[in-house]
């Protein structure tokens, strides 16, 4: 992970595992407003989080520009079946 000093920050401060952890709710605007403003307040002095969450945020924004494809009606019972050789 990220963080190399764990947990040595104040009570409810983020740490790099932290914001790698959250990063897809915050990307998301899915956190509460004290967990975001945490988030927020590390990324503004973490240059590896800031580039990880950056990086998420366009793989994601990148994947979801592909066209949607469906499986062939065949897929669930062909997967299901090469996991049940694999055992």
């Amino acid at each position: 992970m990220l963080g190399m000093f764990g947990r040595l920050f104040k009570r409810g401060e983020v740490d790099c595992d932290d914001v790698q952890r959250l990063s897809s709710d915050y990307i998301e605007e899915q956190l509460p407003p004290k967990k975001l403003a945490s988030v927020k307040n590390h990324l503004a002095g973490c240059g590896p989080c800031r580039a990880f969450v950056d990086t998420l945020a366009t793989t994601i924004g990148l994947l979801t520009r592909l066209p949607r494809v469906s499986p062939p009606p065949s897929f669930k019972e062909d997967l299901k079946n090469k996991i049940r050789n694999q055992r």
